[in-house]
């Protein structure tokens, strides 16, 4: 028996009713050993209207995103690889604007983008273009518009990349959940399909992503988008394997505590005195603050703040 695709993937764009399509979209899942070191990504991206080469733009985004990422050193965070590779394409499409002959807003895409290592997800996000994530039969928008209203008619986009050398993205991270879908958009399909009907389409296509997909698109162009049209589909149907790294990062998330002393205050536990210590952990005796009830900390030695196995094991040990 053949076991579950890790990913499953649905993707449709049509250039509408625009001469050129200047939406760009792609997913790249790599093999083992970059699987584990840099993950999944997820990228879609809108070439700004009245551009010169929105085109050119939204495709060098998406290029640059699914190729010099995964070149970027492994000992550099996702944030800080996928940061440094935005930014420099933001400064080469501000450089070739210029040389172009056009003027900074002639080379604009948006950008809304996906890494998934691991069992974290991280999302970097600018412009209009939107992420939505599908859990529990729920759709939640994880995005903002970075748009700013004059009227309910007129509005302007007020981030991109290529029109200034001060590239501001939107990051964050969550936990990725088994079965866990996330949809890409474009706003020539969000600003003419509800999200409830974006919803319903998936739901009623779990089977086929591309045809759900599909038709989202084609809904919008029936609902009257003058824009081009693009919708990606990405369900993981399992958690990616959990490498070393993401385990310490994991165990590492809260500060570590430092050596106590009397009197200090530790999460609501006011510590009394040392039980025991040795070179690997301390033993405290404590009370709740709140409810006045004794209790026993343990605490690792600051010694093992870069020594994943041994945190680890304490996490799991029983005393």
């Amino acid at each position: 028996m053949e076991s579950e695709a890790l990913i499953d993937l649905g993707q449709s764009s049509d250039k509408g009713l625009k001469e050129e399509n200047q939406d760009s979209y792609g997913v790249l899942l790599p093999e083992s050993p970059v699987l584990e070191q840099k993950g999944i990504a997820v990228v879609i991206a809108d070439g700004v209207s009245g551009c010169d080469a929105g085109k050119l733009a939204s495709e060098s985004c998406v290029k640059s995103l699914l190729g010099d990422y995964y070149c970027t050193p492994d000992s550099w965070t996702v944030k800080t690889s996928v940061q440094k590779v935005l930014i420099a394409t933001n400064r080469w499409m501000l450089g070739m604007a210029q040389q172009g002959g056009v003027n900074h807003k002639g080379l604009a895409t948006t950008m809304s983008a996906l890494i998934v290592k691991s069992s974290t997800v991280h999302l970097f996000h600018i412009g209009d273009t939107r992420i939505y994530r599908i859990r529990d039969n729920k759709l939640e928008l994880l995005t903002d518009d970075h748009r700013f209203w004059v009227s309910k008619e007129k509005n302007y986009l007020t981030r991109a990349m290529g029109i200034d050398l001060h590239l501001e993205i939107d990051y964050s991270n969550f936990l990725l959940e088994e079965g866990d879908v996330f949809l890409f958009s474009t706003d020539g399909v969000h600003e003419f399909v509800s999200d409830a009907v974006m919803l319903a389409k998936y739901t009623d296509n779990t089977d086929n992503l591309d045809r759900a997909a599909r038709e989202i698109t084609s809904l919008a162009m029936e609902n009257g988008s003058d824009d081009n049209v693009t919708c990606q589909i990405v369900r993981f149907n399992q958690l990616p394997q959990v490498n070393e790294q993401e385990i310490y990062r994991k165990l590492t998330e809260l500060p570590f505590p430092p050596d106590l002393n009397a009197g200090m205050l530790i999460d609501g536990y006011r510590i009394e005195r040392e039980l025991h210590a040795s070179n690997r952990t301390q033993v405290y005796l404590a009370t709740d603050e709140e409810t006045g009830q004794q209790v026993v900390i343990k605490t690792p030695s600051v010694n093992y703040v870069d020594d994943p196995t041994f945190l680890d094991m304490f996490v799991q040990e029983e005393w």
